[in-house]
């Protein structure tokens, strides 16, 4: 039988593993946190979704236009995304990923997703079910644990 304290351990070590591999992976990639956010973002887009501007990847990242601009010129300049003119607006433009569907750099960025599904094939639907259920649970909690707890951390804070 699995203790809870053996499922916080489970859920600690594959935090742990996904800082790990992150770090390896942006390292690798010469590229930070917000770039790869992006990358990922923009490899995950099938072709009838909406385009993706840079005020959306500004809203998505919580950045300001300037940060946004910055930050499409650096993986443009890296060869990792291309700017091509908004469909029927040729006044805006739309950014796109042009990592190669083999490229090991889209690999080191799908790290964690190709892990878990993986994994997740190896269990029936039921078993998925309760695993994303969990998770989904942790997630939420968390989140509300945060939120709860970010106003007493302000007031803790050394002056």
């Amino acid at each position: 039988m699995t203790t809870e304290e053996e499922v916080v351990k489970a859920v600690s070590d594959l935090s742990e593993s996904g800082a790990v591999s992150e770090r390896e992976a942006l390292h690798s990639l010469g590229i930070g946190p917000n770039d790869a956010k992006v990358l990922r973002f923009l490899l995950d887009r099938d072709a009838g979704d909406e385009p993706v501007t840079p005020r959306l990847l500004a809203e998505m990242l919580g950045i300001s236009s300037a940060a946004t601009t910055a930050l499409i010129d650096r993986l443009a300049d890296a060869g990792w995304v291309e700017r091509v003119p908004f469909p029927g607006d040729r006044r805006s433009i739309v950014v796109r990923a042009t990592i190669d569907e083999d490229s090991p750099a889209r690999n080191l960025l799908a790290v964690r997703r190709s892990s878990v599904a993986e994994a997740a094939s190896r269990l029936d639907a039921s078993q998925r079910r309760v695993v994303a259920d969990f998770l989904d649970e942790v997630a939420r909690a968390e989140k509300q644990h945060m939120e709860r707890l970010r106003p007493l951390a302000d007031e803790s804070r050394p002056v």
